[in-house]
């Protein structure tokens, strides 16, 4: 449980894996950015790499447009999903439609889709349903899961 006012936590962790809680707590924070020279081995020529806390190996997302990170359902959803369900997704508070991301002229952004325990971008809590600009080597908490976004720039006279 967390106070609805406050977002601290009342409760001690781990919470029920029977049960997702609304939780905004505070974690150990992550390095604040990677380095500029390692950008070019770490991310894909065209896409996303994800980079989840406690994970040995990245994610890689090839989109051209847009994809949502969440939880698989047997719902159709028309864009591509990113499933966190093997990494954990109920438990640590992932919501079966989190958050959208999509690629702009200046790169990607990001949209929290109303997610029951939020998305925060570099510890800055995300309105729902308002673009934010998505910068490589930003840290992303979305529910309690914790990861790092890079890719390679996409703006003027960039090739993605």
């Amino acid at each position: 449980m967390v106070c609805k006012y406050c977002g601290a936590l009342l409760d001690e962790y781990p919470p029920s894996a029977a049960v997702t809680t609304r939780n905004t707590g505070s974690y150990n924070h992550l390095p604040a950015k990677f380095g500029e020279s390692s950008m070019e081995t770490l991310t894909p020529a065209d896409g996303i790499a994800i980079y989840i806390t406690g994970s040995i190996k990245p994610i890689f997302v090839s989109s051209d447009k847009q994809f949502v990170i969440g939880r698989k359902t047997e719902e159709d959803i028309p864009e591509p999903i990113l499933d966190l369900s093997e990494f954990g997704g109920f438990n640590m508070g992932i919501s079966r439609r989190h958050v959208t991301i999509r690629r702009t002229e200046a790169g990607y952004e990001i949209i929290d889709l109303s997610s029951t325990n939020g998305t925060w971008l570099n510890d800055e809590r995300l309105i729902p349903n308002k673009p934010y600009p998505l910068a490589s080597g930003s840290q992303l908490r979305v529910g309690r899961m914790r990861f790092h976004v890079l890719y390679r720039s996409t703006g003027p006279g960039k090739k993605s």
